[in-house]
């Protein structure tokens, strides 16, 4: 198994939480579909979907989202043995 060493800003993640907070975050073509997908889901789903919303309102404004999941389909992703980023893991997996 390999991973990519973690190379994130420190600090929280500026994720929108609230539904309102969703729909402002997500470019216009995706507010609809956003609407579509809380109206046709069941009460209890309703924290999940939030959640995964929140990613893509999140990544639709990451600049380099894009690239990344190009690299990774495309299997051009630097990739790195799992035990170079978590040592103790090495030699496990």
């Amino acid at each position: 198994m390999t991973a990519e060493p973690l190379g994130h800003a420190t600090g929280p993640i500026d994720r929108p939480r609230t539904v309102g907070a969703i729909r402002r975050a997500l470019p216009p073509g995706l507010r609809d579909r956003f609407q579509t997908a809380l109206d046709d889901t069941d009460a209890v789903d309703l924290s999940g979907l939030v959640a995964q919303w929140a990613a893509v309102a999140q990544t639709a404004v990451d600049a380099g989202a894009d690239t990344a999941v190009g690299a990774v389909r495309s299997g051009t992703a630097a990739t790195y043995e799992i035990g170079d980023i978590f040592p103790a893991l090495a030699g496990r997996l």
